[in-house]
């Protein structure tokens, strides 16, 4: 598989404006890696023949990223222009997810509709990007779900299950998705604590046999505990025999948002009072999309720990049940 940022960083001016590379990987398409010879920023270019219909996207636009068409004498112009540099790395995974998308596409109405449905996904991801570092919201999600993946590593669950489950970065209902068994990860620094639940899908069965909650407990500390980044380094640090790995990890942080230029942002160090494990069945108390009223989604609600016991189990069990 072509790597497209290596292509964009072996670019050397050429005294054209938009410096080209045909993708001769996709030899069926037209499709080009291209970096503007002034500003250096990166563009992708599709070209498609006129008869092919590319919807109005003109100026269309999303955080760091514009996208519109363009017609030439012989051919439309499908462009992704990135416009804010300070995301090089984030684009380059969002242009290889369309390139590896469409390489197994016939034609070029095929490659586009596939092309439109990666954008579409990707917008919401760019929309979460903050450029002062993730809210504390997200930090304490993506907190909670690499305390999990450091757990699995550390009882000697293969590294690529671990990390092929883990479902976080692609906006999937569930936090991890180990074939038919979910696990929905919680963690909360609240002196009253208790489920937060932020929308029907989280804790419904219906596309799982098994679903499992774990809810972490945590308290900040000024020494001797653990932060967001120091949980990065120790995974990273586990996976730094297997570069494939590694890169695969890396780019999962960056899809949620986490980019080495806000580093200082991530240091508030806390410890873990106590993990709490449930096993969510028919009878566990939640709000799921089959008991809503039509037209009504995303609901968020709150569950009282308290009303949880008889749910709680060892973690043993759901160890277990991943090998």
């Amino acid at each position: 598989m072509v790597n497209i940022k290596s292509i964009w960083e072996a670019q050397k001016p050429t005294g054209d404006f938009i410096i080209k590379t045909r993708l001769e990987n996709i030899a069926h398409l037209n499709c080009y890696a291209c970096t503007n010879n002034i500003t250096g920023q990166y563009l992708y270019i599709m070209s498609v023949a006129k008869n092919v219909v590319i919807p109005e996207l003109k100026n269309y636009r999303f955080k760091g990223v514009e996208i519109f068409s363009f017609e030439t004498d012989s051919s439309l112009e499908l462009n992704i222009h990135l416009i804010d540099n300070e995301l090089k790395d984030i684009f380059a995974l969002f242009i290889q997810n369309i390139i590896e998308d469409i390489t197994t596409t016939t034609s070029e109405n095929e490659a586009l509709t596939k092309t439109l449905n990666v954008i579409f996904k990707w917008k919401k991801l760019f929309d979460k990007i903050s450029f002062s570092g993730m809210s504390l919201e997200y930090q304490k999600g993506l907190l909670g779900e690499l305390i999990f993946i450091n757990y699995l590593i550390d009882n000697n669950l293969p590294t690529d299950k671990i990390l092929s489950a883990w479902t976080g970065p692609e906006q999937d209902d569930k936090d991890f998705r180990f074939g038919d068994i979910g696990v929905e990860i919680k963690l909360t620094s609240s002196k009253h604590p208790s489920l937060k639940i932020t929308n029907e899908g989280q804790l419904d069965t219906q596309n799982v046999d098994k679903l499992y909650l774990i809810l972490y407990l945590v308290e900040n500390v000024k020494e001797n505990g653990f932060s967001l980044n120091s949980l990065v380094f120790q995974i990273s640090d586990k996976l730094h025999l297997d570069l494939d790995k590694l890169k695969f990890f890396n780019e999962r942080l960056l899809l949620l948002g986490y980019l080495a230029s806000d580093e200082q942002h991530y240091n508030t160090m806390y410890s873990i009072k106590q993990i709490y494990y449930y096993n969510i069945n028919q009878d566990f108390p939640r709000i799921i999309k089959s008991q809503l009223p039509s037209g009504i989604y995303n609901t968020s609600y709150s569950i009282e720990l308290s009303a949880v016991d008889e749910f709680k189990i060892e973690p043993h069990i759901i160890t277990n049940s991943l090998n």
